[in-house]
């Protein structure tokens, strides 16, 4: 994939909770288009959507009849292949998200789980979607907190996230 090829298209998303009062939709045909090696930052006020687009086009909201979505999430993966991600079941989804498709919420530090170390909960993911070993997986771990700034990321990985 090039750089200003399109890596993910949300036409009219929109995403609906089902409340005692009745339907609460909480995004409304929201649209927009990721090219690669753009970045993405989804601006508003607090309450005005944000997290619910991005967890609707994550598939990380509950499921229906408590919410439901409605519109198309395109994502074109590195295969090249262009999916709607609200289309895929569960075991597709779950093939794309980690592997090809990944997002940082607002709170990053609640992200990983105090009780267990940094490079083992990063490994988990590098082993599920690659199959490699978790020797392989936790210097992959490492690269990647190295990538991202994290100092001395060898020895983080042994380390509690607090």
């Amino acid at each position: 994939m090039s750089t200003g090829d399109i890596v993910l298209e949300v036409e009219n998303l929109s995403v609906t909770f089902a409340t005692e009062s009745g339907p609460l939709q909480a995004v409304r045909d929201v649209s927009f288009t990721l090219r690669a090696g753009e970045t993405l930052a989804l601006v508003g006020e607090s309450g005005s959507g944000k997290s619910v687009t991005s967890l609707a086009i994550m598939r990380l909201t509950p499921p229906a009849p408590l919410v439901t979505l409605a519109g198309s999430v395109l994502f074109t993966g590195a295969d090249g292949e262009r999916r709607d991600l609200l289309a895929l079941d569960l075991d597709g989804m779950r093939a794309v998200r980690g592997n090809e498709i990944s997002m940082i919420f607002q709170e990053p530090m609640t992200s990983l789980n105090p009780v267990h170390r940094i490079g083992d909960q990063i490994a988990e993911a590098i082993t599920f979607h690659e199959r490699v070993s978790n020797r392989v997986a936790l210097a992959r771990a490492a690269e990647l907190l190295d990538k991202v700034g994290i100092p001395d990321a060898r020895r983080r990985l042994s380390a509690y996230p607090h």
